[in-house]
């Protein structure tokens, strides 16, 4: 995009990317691009793809993602909620 287009990628379109390849359930490729970014990831992105870890089962990278929103703001009853749904889901009620 940069040498293409002479355009710096924005937190934006990171977070596209990352909505896009986590609604095809490439959640792996999402993480790394989530990882790789130059700056750091919003709760607008991690809650992006912390609801494609609840709709596609992946208790492992959900309870990461969940601990990452809950840094960024420890209020916030959402991550846990999903995180409950997600264990909900896989009948793992005692973690």
């Amino acid at each position: 995009m940069e040498k293409v287009f002479g355009l710096v990628p924005k937190i934006e379109h990171y977070g596209c990317m990352v909505d896009l390849l986590s609604r095809m359930g490439c959640l792996k490729e999402a993480y790394d691009l989530i990882m790789g970014m130059p700056m750091e990831a919003n709760e607008i992105i991690w809650g992006s793809f912390l609801n494609a870890c609840r709709v596609y089962n992946n208790v492992e990278l959900g309870e990461v993602t969940a601990r990452r929103l809950l840094e960024l703001d420890p209020r916030d009853p959402w991550g846990r909620v999903m995180l409950s749904n997600i264990y909900a889901e896989e009948a793992k009620y005692d973690r």
